[in-house]
């Protein structure tokens, strides 16, 4: 769809008179009308005029002409925009560049080409719900996901995993793709399920029933643990929480009430200067840090039952 704008320059006291007769050229046709200041404390302004339908500039020219001595104006002032349609959800993706996470690479379809060999590459488009990948949270998230999944933590790998408050479901998804089990991806929007299960499709990542035990992911919305499906299916060998740091502290005994005995936390969304908080609150439950990874001002945070803290 393709639609017009009228500009014009103009004095400020001028503009209502010039407005009226814009206004009247057709009553199918009504714009939308701004105006903006040019030169700051020069009283002449820029009208513009938005029309879904070519307006008539001629006879726009003409009655404007029938004042323009009044007004001081000239025709030369008044042009005529065709503005074509853009879709500017696909622009704004574009200006998304890919993320490289450890072992993992996130595009936009704009990115496919770019790709490289051997990665887990994962296609996530801007949309509705949180994580592309761009965020440091999300960004480190994937880092600590990426450590679990190396040599060391081979023996160790998950029978099961869940990521709460799972955005656009990116976490995941990167989870489904290192480990072949059932991967629960839970949020208390709505919008971000359906979000995660349209990314899900896009990268051919099965979604399975939350008690089937097959390789994929289950879409739970779910406000907490408490009385609902999400504490039934647990407990988890992994929670990825990237969410904020009050409710990480609020939620600290479900969570870690919800992980399996010598289980992993990922804790996100939290700035280094709310760690200290994080870290007391889940130490009253009997966990500890064991690593963190730093992106700019925010913290990722590992915690388990022991081992030294590392930095990264």
């Amino acid at each position: 769809m393709t639609s017009w704008k009228i500009e014009l320059k103009i004095a400020h006291d001028l503009i209502p008179m010039v407005q009226e007769i814009i206004y009247s050229l057709d009553e199918d046709n009504f714009p939308t009308l701004s105006d903006f200041e040019i030169i700051e404390g020069n009283d002449i302004r820029l009208l513009e005029a938005f029309f879904v339908q070519k307006p008539n500039l001629i006879l726009l020219k003409d009655r404007l002409a029938n004042i323009l001595p009044s007004l001081n104006l000239s025709i030369c002032d008044l042009t005529l925009v065709e503005i074509k349609e853009k879709d500017w959800v696909s622009e704004s993706q574009k200006l998304l560049q890919p993320v490289e996470a450890g072992p993992f690479f996130i595009y936009g379809k704009h990115d496919a080409h770019r790709v490289p060999e051997n990665c887990i590459s994962l296609l996530v488009e801007a949309g509705q719900a949180f994580g592309t990948g761009q965020h440091e949270t999300t960004h480190g998230c994937l880092l600590a996901i990426g450590g679990l999944t190396s040599e060391e933590n081979i023996s160790n790998a998950p029978e099961t995993a869940l990521d709460l408050g799972c955005g656009s479901g990116l976490l995941a998804l990167a989870m489904s793709r290192v480990w072949p089990i059932t991967i629960v991806a839970s949020d208390i929007d709505p919008i971000a399920t359906d979000t995660t299960i349209l990314n899900a499709e896009a990268n051919q990542v099965p979604v399975v029933a939350l008690n089937s035990g097959k390789p994929g992911i289950a879409v739970l919305t779910s406000d907490g643990f408490e009385g609902n499906d999400l504490a039934t299916a647990g407990p988890y060998d992994v929670i990825v929480a990237n969410i904020l740091a009050k409710p990480l502290q609020d939620m600290a005994a479900d969570i870690v009430g919800n992980l399996a005995n010598n289980g992993t936390l990922v804790l996100s969304g939290l700035l280094g200067t709310q760690e200290e908080a994080i870290c007391t609150a889940y130490a009253k439950e009997g966990m500890i840090l064991v690593k963190r990874y730093v992106c700019g001002e925010w913290h990722s945070l590992m915690l388990k039952n022991k081992k030294p803290v590392t930095a990264i």
